[in-house]
């Protein structure tokens, strides 16, 4: 998604956030990353100033504080953290999965991860059956459609961000094709960007 992104030719418009979809944004990650708190949100997203959203191409926003870019979303899809954004608050606990360490030259490379990259010795997805839904099943660790960052196995600092393609459960049953839809990594044009102004 942003392999060759550059902010002074693919950025468009921007606008300042209302208090609405600010609020909006906030709900969003809540419910992608359970853990952070909404005191953890209210400083990391404050009032004041606002975010700032840039129109990247015909299907992506980019949110900023300040100038710094600090999330991102592609059509209606989770709002999602930017890597420097997320090894900026090491402490804070994202929804996370970690690819086996065969997965982490693709990944670098851009592509997304497969099935066997979570379920193989080195790779972790939340556990699952924790849960039951209404009717008394057992609910996935991670349901498809939910924003991860994505670790890799013996790695300190996340590596990429992402978007699961299928539940934690169907990724442990069916074992192959992609698992998760790799939407920013780093060494990529969002990495590489500082600023927008």
């Amino acid at each position: 998604m942003f392999k060759r992104f550059d902010p002074d030719n693919d950025v468009s418009t921007s606008t300042q956030v209302k208090s609405s979809v600010q609020r909006h944004i906030k709900q969003s990650i809540n419910e992608s990353h359970p853990a952070l708190t909404d005191e953890i949100l209210d400083v990391l997203v404050p009032k004041k100033p606002p975010l700032t959203q840039y129109k990247v191409g015909p299907h992506l926003m980019l949110y900023c504080r300040g100038e710094e870019p600090v999330f991102f979303q592609q059509r209606d899809g989770p709002i999602l953290p930017t890597l420097k954004f997320v090894q900026k608050y090491p402490a804070l606990e994202f929804t996370r999965v970690t690819a086996d360490k065969g997965a982490i030259p693709f990944l670098l490379g851009g592509a997304h991860i497969m099935c066997p990259g979570l379920t193989n010795a080195g790779g972790a997805m939340p556990e699952d059956g924790v849960e039951q839904d209404a009717q008394g099943f057992d609910m996935p660790g991670l349901e498809a459609g939910r924003g991860v960052v994505i670790y890799a196995e013996g790695k300190e600092h996340a590596i990429a961000v992402g978007v699961m393609k299928l539940s934690s459960a169907e990724i442990r049953e069916k074992n192959k094709g992609v698992g998760i839809e790799v939407a920013h990594y780093l060494g990529d044009g969002l990495w590489n960007t500082t600023e927008i102004q």
